[in-house]
């Protein structure tokens, strides 16, 4: 299996020139590694084309199993609000009722992340990081926002910006 190709945008041009090159080993071990942390990066807006990290991150953002995976998990959320809950003994308790409320946003959110075509890695990012931050307005009661706020956020940074 040969490197993803990346396309990035060089540290002292401000244009819209790209430069292509293939990933090196430590850059996709990193990718993996700090996975949540990029997550945040490209959750506050920064672009996959600044770094090969955070391409590669955006990348595997993009890819139909992680995508499916979160949509799942969003689902699968949504159906335990619903009714019987599995109880975990080493998990952050998920704030129920902002769930029920944040129902019909939450199941957007899913419909858009398994439905086919393109999505901004920022939005996906930012839908993961709802998931598995225990900081988040899902588990937190004192998160900077409410849960409908993140996912309508979530669900609009998903569309893509083709800058044309």
């Amino acid at each position: 299996m040969s490197a993803p190709l990346l396309l990035l945008r060089p540290a002292e041009h401000d244009g819209d020139r790209l430069i292509g090159r293939r990933a090196r080993l430590r850059e996709r071990v990193a990718a993996r590694v700090r996975a949540t942390k990029l997550d945040a990066q490209l959750a506050a807006g920064a672009s996959p084309a600044s770094q090969a990290v955070l391409t590669l991150r955006a990348q595997a953002l993009g890819d139909r199993r992680a995508r499916t995976m979160i949509g799942q998990r969003i689902r699968r959320l949504l159906s335990e609000s619903r009714g019987a809950r599995t109880v975990r003994r080493a998990q952050v308790p998920v704030r129920w009722a902002h769930v029920i409320a944040a129902a019909a946003e939450l199941e957007q959110l899913a419909h858009r992340l398994l439905s086919p075509g393109p999505l901004a890695p920022r939005g996906i990012a930012q839908a993961r990081l709802l998931l598995v931050d225990g900081c988040s307005a899902l588990y937190h009661g004192g998160a900077s926002e409410e849960l409908c706020a993140a996912t309508a956020r979530a669900l609009e940074n998903l569309e893509p910006s083709f800058g044309w």
